[in-house]
């Protein structure tokens, strides 16, 4: 009863905020025109010098940025999600969500010099940073309030060091409080194979881990490296090191999107930040068998389908959904490694299918044309948004993170 009582104002505050949207398009107010998004803010870069793809690519980023910035409350929380078809409020808001799109709002606005996103996102920062607190026996470590059994604090952690780290310039207190964090994942891997897992939550080694359980190592993994730019240190290589050791044996016993997507964008930037062979290996090991699980023009299959990503399916044809943002995007890492290299015709490979993915993933972007069939004053409330599916219309703000990450990549390579 407790937890149901503390729950409803968030559920509230959720729906108000929407209403407040959906009314302020009809008159003066906050909100920009969606259809007007890719002006609004920041850099307006010329169009006519990028391909038809890229500007597609900057078009959709412009639109997702503004709905991130239109759904972001005074309290600098992010509205949860959103079922349009009822007009409600999706329940099931968590501090990774939140997390997960403070990331990608800091990583599109950095790229596109949009100040005012980039203080949404220092907002929205220490909102999160307010639910961590500093280990009682130890002053240089910091984890979330929330016991580890309620949390992923490895995928936690790891996105908001990774958004800390996206800022043009952190601060000396972000910064500060981003190395706590990762000190708190270095004493969660195992000295022995290399394996992360958050013991305080009961994290063992077990002989068969589910996918699911590589994404929080993974994530965790790209918090540390993105540090490493700005904090350098030894251990956080040899972290490094071990992690890619795990991963390989992990990798060579059974083939798992969740490993390829979640490690990737570690191993490409620990790849980038020291040229050893052994990351750029298993980054070509993965990317290699991902393109293998993406739906072309051969398949036969529905049309709108190419592009898309099989997840973990065992086999046969299953519809690609949102998840495939998140192979967009360890494609876009992978071609960092490829150009690194000078391995050509990966990168062409890795290019292509980045392309072919960023097309099926922004067919689940709701648009000026795709949300017609919505009354006007409606439309700025999920136009930027991504939704699950081709069946599946409701949103998660969860759903821009690795859209907006495999967006930015593609622009930036």
């Amino acid at each position: 009863m407790r937890n149901r009582l503390i729950f409803m104002p968030l559920l509230l505050a959720g729906g108000i905020t929407f209403a407040l949207l959906a009314d302020a398009a009809q008159g003066p107010g906050p909100v920009v025109p969606a259809k007007h998004a890719e002006a609004a803010a920041g850099q307006v870069r010329d169009l006519t010098k990028l391909t038809p793809q890229q500007s597609a690519s900057y078009i959709a980023l412009r639109r997702t940025v503004e709905w991130l910035r239109r759904t972001n409350r005074p309290d600098g929380r992010f509205v949860y999600g959103f079922l349009p078809d009822l007009r409600v409020p999706l329940e099931g808001d968590s501090f990774i969500a939140q997390a997960g799109a403070t990331c990608a709002l800091a990583r599109s606005a950095r790229f596109l010099g949009d100040e005012k996103a980039l203080a949404i996102c220092r907002q929205a920062l220490l909102t999160l940073l307010l639910e961590t607190t500093l280990d009682p026996k130890s002053k240089d470590v910091r984890h979330t309030a929330a016991p580890a059994a309620l949390v992923s604090r490895l995928a936690g952690h790891g996105l908001l060091v990774t958004a800390i780290h996206e800022l043009p310039a952190p601060g000396k207190d972000l910064l500060e409080q981003a190395e706590q964090l990762c000190n708190y994942l270095r004493l969660q891997q195992d000295p022995t194979d290399g394996s992360l897992r958050d013991k305080e939550a009961g994290g063992e080694a077990k002989a068969g881990l589910r996918d699911e359980d590589f994404i929080g190592p993974g994530v965790a993994l790209q918090g540390v490296m993105r540090s490493q730019s700005r904090q350098p240190a030894e251990w956080k290589l040899e972290m490094a090191r071990k992690a890619n050791a795990y991963a390989l044996a992990s990798w060579n016993q059974r083939k798992s999107t969740s490993l390829a997507v979640s490690f990737t964008p570690a191993l490409a930037e620990a790849y980038v930040l020291t040229k050893e062979k052994a990351f750029a290996e298993l980054v070509f090991a993965m990317n290699d068998w991902l393109c293998t699980m993406q739906y072309d023009g051969g398949d036969s299959v529905r049309p709108d389908w190419v592009g898309g990503f099989r997840v973990d399916a065992p086999s046969g044809p299953v519809a690609p959904d949102i998840r495939s943002a998140a192979a967009a995007e360890s494609l876009g890492d992978a071609c960092r490694v490829a150009r690194a290299t000078g391995d050509l015709p990966r990168l062409q490979r890795y290019s292509r299918a980045l392309e072919s993915g960023l097309q099926f993933v922004l067919t689940l972007q709701y648009t000026e044309s795709r949300a017609q069939h919505f009354v006007e004053s409606f439309r700025p409330a999920i136009v930027g948004a991504f939704h699950a599916s081709g069946q599946d219309g409701k949103i998660r703000v969860d759903f821009a993170h690795h859209a907006v990450s495999a967006l930015v990549r593609h622009l930036e390579e």
